[in-house]
């Protein structure tokens, strides 16, 4: 994904130093560098380096949305909590689905095994919340009421864990299993925190609830909108483009919308089959998969779903009572970050 542009540089910017900072404050045990490492701050001996980080986006979100309605003193702890509680939530991801990678170097787990990771996930996930308690201390009103925000919306990730949890047990025909459960588990685990960051910045700054939940509403939208590019993507996608695996969500089994959408039309018997079996899938199964997916329009129906979701981002970002140039700031954003690419054969070209 390409930077947000230059009006936003300036805010990623500060988050970097301010999250690096706070990590570096938390102490000199090798637990805390292990933060940093995951972070992008230090190497796998822990020794400092420089530009291993990721996209920053909640935080951004959160310090421009705040600046647009005046500013607040307690933003920046708010930022630093988001992103803290974000990559928290990774680095269990990690260890549940057995990744040995991410952002192209070795996870916690495997470089420090799981009872590591899991400890410091735990940890991470504790600084996130003394910077929620920090704000509000600081602002009793615009902070605390920002801060009890970000709470209830860190519980409803690890909700949407929970959901995740069922949709891997359960086989393609549970009843469970279906497209409303899908899209709730993606909104709780995924959309809510870019809700709560763009909702947090302007409680923070003094906005009303109407305003709240417009500003709300456009996150979780955006991270709707997100995912379900990310299905096309993890199936369809140029490998050169993703950097991931050729179909890698076939590859997992995973029940994403396109499967749930060709499951739910006409496909559910042989889709049933080839994903109840413990083999790993051959080629041959791969690429029959993919064509019941091209077969039953999943890539178009999933993209028309995404697009509906940029479509209510973008309106909620024009119903916002604040600066046109902010409003196209905020449309642009939709634009950078959710993108869907165009089909590729199943020899992964």
């Amino acid at each position: 994904m390409k930077q947000f542009g230059s009006v936003l540089d300036t805010h990623r910017a500060q988050v970097e130093d301010a999250l690096r900072n706070a990590l570096v404050e938390a102490g000199g045990l090798p637990l805390y560098g292990m933060l940093r490492y995951f972070m992008g701050y230090e190497d796998a001996a822990l020794r400092p380096i420089q530009g291993v980080s990721g996209k920053r986006i909640r935080p951004t979100l959160l310090l421009y949305i705040a600046d647009m309605f005046g500013g607040s003193p307690v933003a920046l702890d708010l930022a630093i909590s988001i992103e803290l509680f974000h990559n928290f939530t990774l680095i269990h991801d990690d260890i549940e689905d057995h990744d040995e990678l991410r952002r192209g170097r070795p996870t916690v787990w495997k470089l420090w095994g799981i009872n590591h990771a899991i400890n410091a996930g735990d940890v991470q996930s504790l600084l996130a919340n003394r910077y929620l308690l920090r704000a509000a201390a600081t602002d009793s009103i615009g902070g605390a009421k920002a801060a009890r925000i970000l709470n209830d919306r860190f519980m409803e990730v690890a909700e949407g864990q929970f959901f995740d949890f069922e949709l891997a047990t359960c086989g393609l025909a549970d009843e469970r299993v279906t497209v409303d459960t899908y899209l709730e588990m993606i909104r709780k685990k995924t959309s809510v925190l870019l809700g709560a960051a763009a909702a947090a910045g302007g409680v923070a700054a003094g906005c009303d609830e109407q305003v709240s939940a417009t500003l709300f509403s456009y996150g979780e939208s955006l991270g709707l909108a997100y995912q379900l590019a990310d299905d096309t993507s993890s199936i369809w996608g140029a490998v050169a483009e993703t950097g991931k695996e050729a179909f890698g969500d076939v590859v997992e089994r995973k029940k994403t919308f396109p499967i749930l959408h060709a499951r739910d039309h006409g496909f559910s018997e042989r889709l049933t089959e080839l994903y109840a079996s413990h083999q790993p899938l051959t080629t041959q199964e791969i690429s029959e998969i993919v064509d019941i997916l091209n077969n039953s329009g999943a890539q178009e129906a999933t993209r028309t779903l995404g697009e509906t979701y940029v479509q209510i981002a973008k309106e909620r970002a024009q119903e916002l009572p604040i600066a046109k140039e902010a409003i196209q700031t905020l449309v642009s954003l939709v634009d950078t970050f959710v993108q869907f690419g165009l089909p590729i054969t199943p020899d992964g070209r």
